[in-house]
């Protein structure tokens, strides 16, 4: 359990589960207001 808890603690592991989370709001975001770079006054 010990080797497993370190493997979860490096920054492969990290960035990985960093990335997925920032991928999923980015994309909840879009669905939600879409195109929020395109404003008709």
């Amino acid at each position: 359990m010990k080797y497993f808890v370190t493997y979860l603690s490096t920054a492969p592991v990290i960035a990985f589960a960093w990335m997925t989370f920032t991928a999923g709001l980015l994309i909840e975001i879009n669905r939600f207001f879409p195109d929020p770079l395109v404003f008709s006054f």
